[in-house]
């Protein structure tokens, strides 16, 4: 998204940014009893406007609904760093998905 800001001097500075939905500091008790594995927060009611250029990395707050030891459910959000890199499909022919096999199976064992 571009967002345009008057200049003092007249016209305009346009700069990329993006809007963000920010979500709590992970669970330490869930955390503590997961091993250190899974970082689950909740969704917050706040939103901030970045630049996009200031952004480090992405990730994903996947859904995710919790049973803790109590019997107690509850929704939390996990995260998930670099998604979709390992099931993407950037429509590039890959070898993993076609057949190799151009030798009329003479393969050397």
């Amino acid at each position: 998204m571009q967002l345009a800001i008057p200049r003092q001097e007249g016209g305009w500075n346009v700069s990329n940014v993006t809007i963000l939905k920010l979500y709590s500091k992970p669970n330490l008790e869930l955390l503590q009893l997961l091993s250190q594995v899974l970082a689950a927060s909740k969704i917050l009611d706040e939103i901030v406007i970045c630049d996009v250029k200031t952004i480090l990395s992405v990730i994903a707050m996947i859904p995710k609904r919790l049973l803790f030891p109590s019997g107690e459910e509850e929704d939390y959000f996990c995260m998930v760093e670099k998604p979709g890199l390992d099931i993407s499909d950037l429509g590039v022919p890959y070898s993993i998905y076609s057949d190799d096999d151009a030798d009329d199976d003479h393969d050397v064992e």
